[in-house]
């Protein structure tokens, strides 16, 4: 028996062979928000953020699409729940704005610890990843990576910081966490405020200065109000940031392309935002010769007296990995060695 082919089952078997062969990008893209709460123009979003969220839909040929929102969708603290409870898909935090949540984080921020942005990021990657996951700090939001910037140090106005005692009676910006367990053994008077009101702050004389790493006081205007830096090897402190994920975002994604969002997070977002601090802080500080800001090199005795007044620091934390039945020595231990080989180029 011969079928007889009319026009409308000809094209009816057209349409369906059509449909069978639709490539899949031809399928609708899972579609996720990023609120980043500095300007789009700033290193971290311009220079990592955004084109970290590139390779992502290259990489998922379109079916992931990660959206940069015009406008944060609350201040920097609140983005943790902000993302927690799906206002936004993803978002990046500074641990140091969550005073006694991320106690444990502080092991890569101890002073003096790490001599640039991308082997203070890989090697605290690196650690978290071995030693720290289990604590579950980050519960409640999927960390995708974290990543620090390069050394922290002193920027003022006027008064240079050149032995241990300038410090005490000095107005400083902080972002808490490490930089307020500073002001209370350097005797410093802290002006708790998020990083992007330092510029007002500094211009019109409520502070004397910020506690930044050199990209920081670029990115942020400073430096046209600074007259004075002071530069520590290894840095008087670091920070370290998360990009975090909605649980339920990550959920959406396809098990392969949840698979190529893992293979370009961890030590992969570690180099990504390393480098584009550290990079920054490069061109940072030879803007700031340029403006003639007078750069001052911690001597001997400035770290030996500061040295004396944070050696608490590592002893708390010691004392919080322990309780969490974490080797708090192993830990130190390890990260100092991830860090030697990271900047020996190993």
């Amino acid at each position: 028996m011969k079928m007889k082919w009319t026009s409308s089952l000809l094209t009816l078997c057209v349409g369906a062979a059509l449909l069978a062969s639709a490539p899949a990008r031809a399928q609708k893209p899972v579609e996720l928000t990023f609120s980043a709460w500095i300007p789009h123009t700033h290193v971290l979003v311009a220079d990592f953020m955004m084109p970290w969220a590139k390779e992502v839909e290259q990489q998922t040929e379109g079916r992931v699409k990660i959206t940069f929102l015009p406008k944060p969708v609350s201040n920097p603290v609140g983005h943790l729940d902000a993302v927690r409870n799906g206002v936004v898909d993803l978002a990046f935090i500074s641990h140091s704005y969550y005073p006694g949540r991320f106690d444990l984080m502080k092991f890569g921020i101890l002073p003096f610890s790490g001599n640039s942005a991308v082997s203070t990021s890989v090697a605290s990657w690196r650690i978290y990843d071995k030693y720290l996951r289990a604590a579950d700090e980050h519960r409640g939001v999927k960390l995708l990576g974290i990543y620090g910037h390069g050394p922290g140090g002193v920027y003022t106005t006027g008064k240079a910081v050149q032995k241990v005692e300038d410090f005490e009676g000095l107005k400083l910006r902080i972002g808490g966490g490490i930089q307020a367990d500073l002001a209370r053994v350097l005797k410093f008077n802290a002006v708790v405020k998020p990083a992007p009101e330092s510029y007002e702050l500094m211009s019109t004389g409520v502070v004397d200065g910020v506690l930044f790493p050199p990209e920081s006081v670029s990115s942020f205007r400073l430096d046209s109000v600074v007259k004075s830096a002071t530069l520590f090897p290894g840095g008087l402190y670091a920070d370290l940031h998360g990009i975090i994920m909605n649980n339920d975002a990550f959920k959406r994604l396809p098990a392969r392309d949840q698979a190529i969002l893992t293979k370009l997070s961890g030590e992969h977002i570690a180099r990504m935002g390393g480098k584009a601090w550290g990079d920054a802080d490069t061109a940072a500080l030879a803007a700031l010769k340029a403006k003639n800001v007078t750069f001052h090199q911690a001597n001997d005795a400035l770290v030996s007296g500061i040295r004396a007044r944070t050696a608490g620091f590592e002893q708390e934390w010691l004392a919080a990995a322990k309780a969490k039945g974490i080797d708090g020595p192993k830990v130190l231990s390890d990260f100092r060695a991830e860090l030697k080989a990271l900047e020996a180029g190993k």
